[in-house]
């Protein structure tokens, strides 16, 4: 037996799941046209599962146990909310930095920006040999920086 009819196999169809007569237990064969009583539905009483309390609103009396649960989520809550605190407070201090170093970084380049104006405005006709050939090296950068 190869594995394509072995897979054909788990496939078929059993004609109990195909006959359409055959009854089922899921809801899809309800049909909703009977009249159904309703007295009957509300007479049966709702079975809770074994452990379950009949009231659902708040206990009067709180044991000790749960008092201590109650402090140590608190104690939780706060320590939670300090370091969300601590974590704001080092966000700002990191937006701060990053201002002053954007200003720094600003006041640097303008500084730059002074002494190569200031190189090009230099003469350097009495240069020679290397010297010249590095001076006209540099100011050609600066031209190429500036765009000028």
């Amino acid at each position: 037996m190869t594995s394509s009819s072995r897979r054909r196999a788990k496939r078929s169809k059993t004609s109990s799941s195909v006959d359409p007569s055959t009854p089922r237990s899921d809801a899809r064969n309800v049909d909703l046209n009977e009249a159904v009583d309703v007295d009957e539905g509300i007479q049966e009483e709702l079975v809770r599962p074994p452990g379950r309390r009949k009231g659902t609103g708040k206990k009067t009396i709180e044991s000790s146990s749960d008092l201590e649960l109650k402090d140590d989520f608190e104690e939780m809550n706060r320590r939670l909310q300090d370091i969300r605190d601590l974590g704001h407070q080092r966000y700002e201090i990191m937006k701060e930095r990053v201002a002053e170093t954007k200003k720094f970084n600003e006041m640097q380049e303008a500084r730059q920006m002074e002494k190569d104006i200031e190189f090009l405005s230099k003469p350097i006709d009495h240069l020679q040999g290397d010297a010249l050939i590095l001076a006209q090296m540099r100011r050609q950068k600066i031209r190429e920086k500036y765009g000028l």
